[in-house]
């Protein structure tokens, strides 16, 4: 037991003989209490228990004008229900009726007078002891039920996060189908004219598809729960993305950005989403600690090259009020959060370390790691000139996709064909050969996967010459698989002169 917060505690005696108060003030003050009231006056009892809201009470039974049992029963009113009150009565009358009443009304201890010094201050620390053990029982147990709080709003808010991971998932992924048209459209109406105001407006339409296609693939990377992918990253493009995906918000809410970006940083080996979810939230929390900002709003975004440390550094930082010290020590805690209820969760910060300066900066600091094996340059394009047409399958359920890759394909002077599922595609390979497959993967009647495992049974060499295209790529299961296929995989919304490239270099191979 903490003997200093024993010996701190706050004693009143309540005796209406002058002599038994001294008495008790002298053996208690030996002892080392320093915190002692006392009245010999029974009515004061109850004004210096609320002044001095005492830890013991010492306290005599018969007093006139107010006894110890009237005493009892005004001061359990204001005793906590989960409290311990420890009350002492100090009593010449032993009767046990005396002590049933007194320990019915309150007391915890009994003892009759005249008393022993030491069992009266064995009997006073034994009470305080308990009293102490009831505080941090009761600390303890407040503890406990803050914790189970913040852990039913973790799963609530964790609940919340997957469900709008999910909609927003499902939400881009509808989008990816519909701007693989636009993008389409436009490219092959760009090819098709020699020039003029046509080419022009193909090319201002292509160029809106593509930021919407990189605001949606924002937007999945969001709401993408993987495993740590590592790929070769520029830093500046994953600021500059993260930069369009809240141009909207930044520019209504007035704030300017800067980019003092270096152009030479060396390329990342890292995992492109996870930063750019980094960057996302300390974006948005820049911009949210502005609102209140009556001069300029500024957010900057600085990357820079530390070649003595071999490191890369990207720094956000705004012209906000600063956070205040008493909640840095709490900053980077998973759920805590200082925004009004239903404008934050307290997951933003929890990926994030560095605070310098007015308003606040935040340094994020990536060591220049190689990958792991050098990258494989791509094949070369192969000229048109060179490519003898090839009869080609495209797998898609959509129309307009399929069409959209039949035309570019034919353009390029090959024979297309269109399957609307995996099930017709297996109809028209019993009928006629075909050198490639386009196909998609999520697709009625038969699917790109159940597609792919019915060649490997029945047209195993066609394998070897099938390119995926699919904008569903955030269940792990498909990536795994489209991954062990070895084949080459197109996402949604792609680049015609991509896939032209992809499908030349495999004709090529054979």
């Amino acid at each position: 037991m903490d003997e200093q917060a024993l010996k701190a505690a706050r004693i009143l005696i309540v005796d209406d003989e002058s002599a038994n108060v001294r008495l008790l003030e002298r053996v208690l003050e030996r002892e080392g209490y320093t915190h002692l009231r006392s009245t010999t006056d029974a009515r004061q009892a109850l004004p210096l228990y609320t002044e001095s809201r005492p830890d013991l009470v010492l306290l005599d039974l018969a007093m006139p004008h107010v006894d110890g049992f009237q005493i009892l029963e005004q001061i359990k009113p204001l005793v906590p229900p989960k409290a311990y009150l420890p009350v002492l009565v100090l009593t010449a009358d032993i009767t046990m009726e005396t002590k049933r009443r007194a320990l019915e009304s309150g007391a915890k201890d009994f003892l009759t007078k005249p008393f022993d010094q030491v069992e009266v201050l064995l009997r006073i620390r034994n009470l305080l002891e308990t009293r102490l053990l009831h505080q941090e029982l009761a600390r303890h147990n407040e503890s406990l039920e803050e914790i189970v709080r913040e852990r039913t709003q973790q799963l609530v808010q964790t609940e919340k996060l997957a469900t709008m991971g999910s909609l927003l998932a499902g939400v881009a992924h509808e989008l990816n189908n519909p701007l693989t048209v636009v993008i389409g459209q436009a490219h092959l109406l760009r090819e098709g004219e020699a020039g003029g105001s046509l080419v022009q407006r193909a090319r201002k339409i292509h160029a809106a598809a593509d930021r919407c296609v990189r605001i949606v693939r924002n937007f999945l990377a969001l709401a993408r729960q993987h495993t740590p992918e590592r790929r070769e990253v520029r830093l500046n493009d994953v600021a500059r993305e993260a930069v369009e995906l809240l141009a909207y918000e930044l520019r209504t809410g007035n704030v300017e950005v800067v980019l003092d970006v270096t152009e030479d940083l060396p390329t990342l080996w890292a995992d492109a989403h996870r930063l750019h979810q980094v960057l996302v939230n300390l974006i948005v929390n820049a911009q949210h600690a502005m609102r209140g900002v009556t001069s300029a709003r500024r957010l900057t975004l600085t990357t820079r090259f530390d070649r003595e440390r071999d490191r890369v550094w990207l720094e956000v930082g705004d012209t906000g009020s600063g956070i205040p010290p008493e909640i840095r020590a709490r900053l980077f805690e998973p759920f805590f959060t200082t925004k009004p209820s239903g404008q934050g969760t307290g997951l933003g910060l929890s990926l994030c370390q560095g605070i310098v300066g007015r308003g606040a900066k935040f340094r994020i600091e990536l060591p220049v790691v190689a990958p792991p094996t050098a990258a494989v340059e791509p094949a070369a394009a192969v000229p048109p000139s060179a490519m003898t047409s090839k009869s080609i399958l495209v797998v898609d359920d959509e129309s307009e996709i399929a069409a959209v890759l039949a035309e570019m394909l034919q353009r390029a002077g090959h024979r297309v064909e269109i399957a609307a599922n995996g099930a017709m595609g297996l109809e028209m390979l019993e009928r006629r050969g075909y050198d490639l497959i386009l196909t998609d993967t999520k697709m009625p009647v038969l699917d790109g996967v159940e597609f792919y495992r019915a060649l490997e049974r029945r047209f195993p060499q066609l394998c070897r010459r099938l390119i995926f295209v699919t904008g569903d790529l955030l269940d792990p299961e498909k990536r795994s698989f489209l991954a062990s296929t070895g084949a080459p995989c197109m996402e949604k919304p792609f680049d015609l002169d991509e896939v032209r490239r992809v499908v030349d270099r495999l004709l090529a191979s054979g």
